[in-house]
C-alpha cells in the first residue's frame, strides 16, 4: 500500500471512528471500505438483508434456519404448522403473549413477536386475521389521535352536578339533549372503552387478538349509555323511572369517559400492563383498574402528557385552569337549565366533592408527569429502527415480518360449536322442531288475545 492510499485508509478509519462515537447507530450499520471511492460505505437494516438471503438458501426448504436466524434476533417466534391452526392455538398464543411479550416498561425490541404459519412444503407465512379487524384497527388508531382528554374531564366534571339531583323532590330533563351531546360530540371520547382496556391496560397484544379473545367487536358499552338517556325521554315526565334512566346513563358516561382517560394514562405512564393476572375475571378487573386510574390521574391520559418533565406540567396547569372554569360556569342557571326542570339543584357539595378532585388529580399528575422520560431525538430513535418486524394489528401478535407474505385465515371456518354428541341429521331435526315450537307459541298470543275479546 502506497502513502496516499495508507493515508486514505486512516482518514476513513478515523471517518468511522467519529461516526461511531458521536452517534448511537452501533449495531444498525454494517460498513465496507470502498477501495474505488475511498471511502467507507454503510448499509443500514442489514437484519432484513441477512434474513432475506438465509430465505433464499436452497437448504433452507423447510424454514428452520430462518426460524434460527429470527430467534438469534432476539425475536419470539410461534410456529404453527398446516395441520394445527385453529382458534384454541391462536388463544393460547393471545394468553402467553399477554403475560410474557408485551411489557411496555421494557424497550421495544424487548417484545419484539411473530407468529408464522407453514404450510406442507415448508414455505413461511406470516399468520393473519381476516374477519374485519382491520378496519377496526383503523377506527382505534383515529379515536387515538382524535381523543380530546380536556373534553372528556369537562364533560365528567360538569355531569357530576346531576348527581345534586337525586333527591325525591329534585327533576332532571329527559335525555334528549345529554343523549345527542355524549352520542355524537363526544363520540371519540366515549367510544371503544372496551377495546382501550384490553390493549392499554391489560396488555392483549393486538385489535385481532382482541376480536378473537373477546368474541365481540360492537362498542356495547358506549351504546348501553345512550341507550339509557333514550331510555329516559321515553318516561313519564318527572317520573322516578326517568330520574333513575338519566342517571344510570350519566353514570355509565362518566365511567366510560374515567376508563378511556385512564386507558390512555397506563399507556403514557408506560405501566406495566397486568396480563391475565385474575384469570376469567381480568378484563373486569382491568376495567375497574382503567376508571380508578382516569380518576386519580386523569391529566396523565393527554395525548401532550408525552413531552415529560416542565412542558407536561405546563400542559397540566393549563387544562386544570380550563376545566375549573367551565365547571364553575356550569353552575349557572342557565347552563343547569339543559339538565334540570324548574329550580336548579343545590350543588354546595357538588362543588366542594369536584374542587377536591380536581385539585388532587392535577397534583397526582403533576408528580407523576415529573417521572415521564422526554422523547427521544431522532438520533436515539433511528439507532433502533432496525427491528425488522412490523406491527400489524390484523396479526394475533401485534408484529409481522415483511419477508414473508400473509396467510389470512377466517375464524369462522374454525368453529367448532355444537352439539358433538348428536349427528347432523338429528341436530338438524331437533333445530326444526325447535324452530316450529318457538312460532307457534308466538302465534298462540293471537288466540290468546282472540279469545279474550269473544
Amino acid at each position: 500500500m502506497n502513502m496516499s492510499t495508507h493515508s486514505a485508509a486512516n482518514q476513513a478509519d478515523a471517518n468511522l471512528n467519529q461516526m461511531s462515537s458521536d452517534s448511537s447507530f452501533e449495531g444498525s450499520y454494517v460498513c465496507e471500505f470502498n477501495s474505488s471511492s475511498r471511502k467507507w460505505e454503510c448499509q443500514q437494516f442489514y437484519k432484513t438483508q441477512i434474513l432475506q438471503t438465509i430465505i433464499d438458501q436452497h437448504d433452507n426448504q423447510d424454514g428452520r434456519q430462518t426460524i434460527d436466524q429470527l430467534k438469534e434476533f432476539g425475536i419470539t417466534v410461534y410456529l404453527a404448522e398446516h395441520d394445527t391452526v385453529n382458534i384454541a392455538l391462536l388463544k393460547q398464543v393471545i394468553s402467553h403473549v399477554t403475560v410474557n411479550r408485551n411489557d411496555r416498561s421494557r424497550e421495544p425490541h424487548e417484545n419484539q413477536r411473530c407468529i408464522l404459519y407453514r404450510d406442507k412444503s415448508g414455505q413461511l407465512y406470516n399468520l393473519t386475521v381476516d374477519n374485519g379487524s382491520g378496519g377496526l384497527a383503523s377506527t382505534w388508531k383515529n379515536l387515538l389521535l382524535s381523543f380530546s382528554g380536556l373534553q372528556a374531564m369537562v364533560a365528567m366534571s360538569v355531569l357530576t352536578r346531576a348527581f345534586a339531583c337525586m333527591n325525591p323532590e329534585s327533576k332532571v330533563k329527559p335525555g334528549y339533549f345529554l343523549g345527542l351531546v355524549l352520542g355524537l360530540v363526544l363520540f371519540e371520547e366515549m367510544s371503544q372503552s372496551f377495546l382501550n382496556v384490553a390493549l392499554l391496560v391489560q396488555g392483549v397484544p393486538s385489535v385481532a387478538a382482541y376480536s378473537l379473545s373477546s368474541g365481540s367487536d360492537s362498542d356495547w358499552p358506549r351504546k348501553l349509555a345512550v341507550f339509557a338517556l333514550a331510555l329516559a325521554a321515553a318516561q313519564e315526565a318527572g317520573s322516578a323511572a326517568q330520574k333513575i334512566c338519566t342517571l344510570l346513563g350519566i353514570a355509565l358516561s362518566m365511567a366510560l369517559l374515567a376508563a378511556n382517560l385512564g386507558s390512555r394514562a397506563w399507556l403514557y405512564m408506560r405501566w406495566k400492563p397486568i396480563g391475565n393476572m385474575f384469570g376469567a375475571l381480568t378484563p373486569f378487573y382491568a376495567y375497574c383498574a382503567a376508571i380508578l386510574t382516569g380518576l386519580v390521574f386523569p391529566f396523565m391520559g393527554f395525548r401532550q402528557i408525552q413531552s415529560g418533565g416542565a412542558p407536561a406540567i405546563q400542559t397540566i396547569m393549563i387544562n386544570c385552569s380550563i376545566v375549573a372554569i367551565l365547571f364553575v360556569l356550569s353552575d349557572l342557571n342557565v347552563v343547569q337549565g339543559f339538565i334540570f326542570m324548574g329550580q336548579a339543584c343545590d350543588q354546595t357539595t357538588t362543588n366542594i366533592v369536584l374542587g377536591s378532585w380536581l385539585a388532587m388529580a392535577a397534583v397526582s399528575s403533576i408528580f407523576a408527569a415529573r417521572k415521564i422520560e422526554k422523547p427521544e431525538t431522532v438520533e436515539n430513535v433511528e439507532g433502533e429502527i432496525d427491528m425488522i418486524l412490523d406491527e400489524d394489528q390484523t396479526s394475533p401478535v401485534g408484529y409481522k415480518v415483511p419477508n414473508f407474505p400473509d396467510y389470512c385465515i377466517d375464524p369462522v371456518r374454525f368453529r367448532e360449536d355444537g352439539l358433538s354428541c348428536f349427528s347432523t341429521n338429528v341436530q338438524t331435526f331437533l333445530g326444526i322442531v325447535i324452530c316450529l315450537g318457538l312460532g307457534a307459541f308466538v302465534g298462540s298470543a293471537a288466540l290468546v288475545d282472540y279469545f279474550k275479546f269473544e
